[in-house]
């Protein structure tokens, strides 16, 4: 195979891989081996959340720079854990091009969490968390329905628009509304339990421990773009359930 084409492959792998949840380090290491399986004589990789860089060197000197921008994530641990082991059988088997096309394209193409499995998962999830925090079982029940809405809300959400600051803040709004309009009609005592356990099902968790790993890895540009990305959409999920409880006057 020749090394452009195993370039354009390993990016690939490693755009797919930065966008189902790995930390950067994963991505350059998985992108400089599978290079340097199949020949090159340099690799270098450069990459932060938003952007892949790399440049190869081959067999006959011949210099190769490609560059991959990344607009979105979808965490999904399950499409990351196959193109882990794709980059492994690369490595180990050499394959040649049309293969590892279709084993890349199968693996895009492949089954995720459908939405129904989301919206049951979170809502488990947000009325778990809101018994955790001391809410009472009125507060669970009420959490368990606004968790499973709020995934609805955000997938529909995404349709409409990319913008994640926004959709964070119009989801948290949402949360927020419906838990204070449930405490007002009676059906929920504390309202604050049921916004803190529907907010953990936004919380990016993966993003913040990934550039806590980045940092501590020496990937320090990479690692401080992550944490002032989950902390700016931490600040717009407070906004917007903040803005909610004023507007319906449940603060002043």
């Amino acid at each position: 195979m020749e090394m452009n084409q195993v370039l354009t492959f390993a990016m690939e792998i490693g755009e797919w891989m930065l966008m189902s949840g790995a930390g950067v380090a994963r991505v350059e290491d998985t992108i400089h081996r599978i290079c340097k399986a199949y020949g090159a004589r340099e690799t270098n990789v450069f990459s932060i959340t938003s952007s892949i860089v790399t440049t190869v060197q081959d067999k006959d000197g011949t210099m190769i720079t490609q560059t991959k921008r990344i607009r979105r994530y979808q965490t999904d641990f399950q499409k990351l854990d196959k193109l882990n082991t794709l980059s492994r059988y690369m490595c180990k088997q050499l394959p040649e091009a049309e293969e590892v096309r279709e084993r890349i394209r199968t693996i895009k193409e492949g089954e995720t969490c459908s939405s129904r499995k989301q919206i049951a998962v979170s809502a488990l999830i947000a009325g778990a968390f809101t018994i955790f925090f001391g809410g009472g079982a009125a507060e669970g029940m009420i959490a368990f329905l606004t968790g499973g809405l709020v995934i609805f809300f955000g997938n529909f959400m995404k349709r409409l628009m990319t913008n994640t600051m926004f959709i964070n803040f119009v989801s948290s709004f949402f949360v927020a509304s419906a838990a204070w309009l449930a405490a007002k009609s009676g059906f929920a005592l504390d309202y604050g339990t049921v916004i803190i356990g529907n907010i953990m099902l936004l919380v990016p968790g993966v993003a913040f421990v990934n550039s806590l790993r980045d940092m501590i890895g020496g990937d320090m540009m990479s690692g401080i773009l992550r944490v002032c990305e989950s902390v700016l959409l931490a600040v717009f999920l407070a906004g917007g359930s903040f803005a909610a409880l004023v507007f319906w006057g449940g603060v002043f």
